[in-house]
Formats: structure tokens, C-alpha cells, sequence
């Protein structure tokens, strides 16, 4: 499921192109994946938070919802500036944001749970088109690939380090990791249109 993931991260900007233009064979494979990923987070991995966690899976998932918002913003007024301590910052925070990714699929590679990983692996399409799209109109194809390999390479680390960083991480742990990026995930679902926006043709005031 790593692999797999990392792969997906970059699939996103090599469709852009056909995202772009309306294809019928880009757009049919990102309905296919909208479609998957709204099951799986609303008929498993939903009810597995709220079931493990209670209430408190609700302040988690608001907590991964609002989270990713902030970080684009960042990257907006970065571009828009070029401020590039801004633009620091706000990959940082995405990084950090794959880094619990990676911990996330390495969870689930324990057995802990596989709808997580295949929600992980999709959400990846969406992260590295709109990585594309926010970097490469303002700072050009080497930043926004460098930005796509720190995710990478967040990713990896995540996962292979999530036993070291957590020695004695049990299943309420994990439902804890799952419940953020259950927010991060809706938040991508809900804001896709925004996301598509931001392509070299958008205009900012």
C-alpha cells in the first residue's frame, strides 16, 4: 500500500492534463475514485471512528477538516506574495500532515485497519493535483515537484518510522491517527471544485 500510495501522489498531476481538457477517460477515473472514496469514508471508516472513539472522533475529524484549509491558505498568500517563508511553512505543515499518513498506512499494514490504507492511497490523487495545480503556476515545475517528493519522502519516513515514534501505540492510537485524516479526506471531497480552481487560468484578487 505504500507503493501504491506514492504512485498515486504523482498520477494526479501527470492526468492534469487531461483533467484539464475535459477527457472522458480522466474524467471517468476521477469519478470512479470520488466514488470509492465517499464509500469507504462514510459506510467504514466513519462508524469504525465513532465506534472506537465516541464523541471525541467528531473534535478529531473537525480537527483534520480545518486543518488542510489553513495549510492551502498558507500556500495562497505565498503565491500570491512570494513570500517564501510562508510557502516553507505551509509545506512543513503538509508534511507533517504525511507523516501521519505514513503512519496511518503502516497501521494498517498491522492488521489495524485496510479500509484506511485505501482511502490513504486515493485521498493521494487528489494531494498531488492540488500540489500541482496551487505550486506550479507561481513558482514553476521544479518547486512543485520538489514539494511532491518532500510528500514522498514524508510518507516513506512515516511509515517506517511509526514504530520507533510511537514504541507503544495501541488501537487507540491508530483510531486517533484515522479520525484526523478521516477530516482531511472529507475536507478534499467538499472542496474539490475550489481545488480545481486554482489552475493556471485562476485569478486571485
Amino acid at each position: 500500500m505504500l507503493s501504491l500510495s506514492l504512485i498515486m501522489l504523482f498520477v494526479g498531476p501527470l492526468l492534469y492534463q487531461w483533467l484539464r481538457r475535459g477527457g472522458l477517460i480522466a474524467r471517468g477515473f476521477d469519478r470512479v475514485i470520488m466514488v470509492v472514496l465517499v464509500v469507504v469514508v462514510a459506510f467504514m471508516l466513519v462508524p469504525e471512528a465513532i465506534s472506537g472513539l465516541g464523541w471525541i472522533a467528531f473534535v478529531l475529524m473537525l480537527l483534520g477538516y480545518l486543518a488542510p484549509g489553513l495549510l492551502e491558505s498558507g500556500v495562497r498568500r505565498a503565491a500570491r506574495a512570494f513570500h517564501m517563508f510562508s510557502l516553507l511553512f505551509a509545506l512543513v505543515g503538509l508534511a507533517l500532515h504525511a507523516l501521519i499518513d505514513g503512519a496511518g498506512l503502516a497501521g494498517s499494514a498491522s492488521g489495524s485497519s485496510d479500509n484506511l490504507a485505501l482511502a490513504i492511497v486515493l485521498h493521494r490523487f487528489g494531494v498531488g493535483l492540488a500540489l500541482w495545480l496551487i505550486l506550479k503556476p507561481a513558482f514553476g515545475t521544479a518547486w512543485a515537484i520538489a514539494a511532491l517528493l518532500l510528500i514522498a519522502a514524508a510518507t516513506v519516513v512515516g511509515y517506517f518510522m511509526s514504530s520507533q515514534l510511537l514504541p507503544f501505540a495501541g488501537e487507540g492510537t491508530v483510531l486517533v491517527i484515522q479520525a484526523l485524516i478521516i477530516g482531511t479526506i472529507i475536507h478534499s471531497l467538499l472542496h474539490r471544485e475550489h481545488v480545481h480552481g486554482l489552475g493556471p487560468g485562476h485569478k486571485t484578487g
